[in-house]
C-alpha cells in the first residue's frame, strides 16, 4: 500500500514538473519572439520616420521650386533662362 502511494506521489510530481518545464520553455520562446518583434518594430519606426521626413520635403513648396529651377532648369511664366558657358583656359 505504501509503495502505491509513493508511486502515485512520484507520478503526480513528475506530471507537475513536466507541466512547469513545458510552461518555462514556452515563456522563454515567447520572450525571444518578443525581442525579435521589438527589434522589427524599431526598424519599421525608423522607416516611418524617414518616409515622413521625405513626405514633408515633398510638401515644402519652396524646396520643390528650388529643385525644379536648379536641377530641371524650369522657369516661371514670363521669365527667361540664361545659361552661361565659360570657356576653358585660353591657349597660348
Amino acid at each position: 500500500m505504501k509503495r502505491w502511494r509513493l508511486a502515485l506521489i512520484f507520478i503526480v510530481l513528475g506530471i507537475i514538473l513536466g507541466l512547469l518545464l513545458s510552461r518555462a520553455l514556452a515563456i522563454r520562446h515567447l520572450q525571444r519572439e518578443l525581442i525579435q518583434l521589438e527589434a522589427e518594430k524599431a526598424k519599421i519606426q525608423k522607416e516611418i520616420e524617414r518616409l515622413s521626413a521625405r513626405l514633408a520635403e515633398r510638401e515644402n513648396l519652396k524646396l520643390i521650386e528650388y529643385l525644379a529651377r536648379k536641377e530641371l532648369g524650369m522657369v516661371k511664366p514670363g521669365e527667361e533662362l540664361y545659361i552661361l558657358i565659360e570657356d576653358g583656359e585660353q591657349e597660348r
